[in-house]
């Protein structure tokens, strides 16, 4: 199932005019992921959108809509704490997000996303 980051990537490779293997070798990958990737078969590693932003000049509006596509797509997320506070703070909401019932309601899920989109972490 192509996935919206997949149909984002192939239409900026269709726009540069560009083949597999040309976008291969401006983000360094080779051409059988960014294929799996664009049709859905693989998930996006984090960083990945970063290397296509970067290698093609995105504008900060393509950008972030390249992100939130990416990020809609991607089936786990991994988070690499460097701190208790962040490692207890990733636990906390994973265990909660996870579980059966997830206890995060909608409005507190909107005021964490708001906390840390008005800190820019998602750059």
């Amino acid at each position: 199932m192509i996935t919206e980051f997949g149909k984002a990537l192939r239409k900026l490779r269709i726009e540069e005019d560009e083949r597999l293997l040309d976008m291969s070798k401006r983000i360094n990958k080779s051409s059988a992921f960014i294929s799996a990737v664009e049709r859905g078969d693989k998930s996006p590693p984090m960083g990945f959108e970063e290397l296509v932003i970067v290698a093609y000049k995105l504008t900060e509006s393509s950008a972030d809509e390249l992100r939130s596509a990416a990020d809609a797509s991607r089936r786990a997320f991994t988070i690499e704490p460097k701190s208790p506070l962040e490692r207890d703070t990733a636990g906390l909401m994973a265990r909660r997000m996870n579980s059966t019932m997830n206890t995060l309601s909608a409005d507190e899920l909107e005021k964490i996303l708001a906390i840390l989109r008005k800190e820019g972490s998602d750059r």
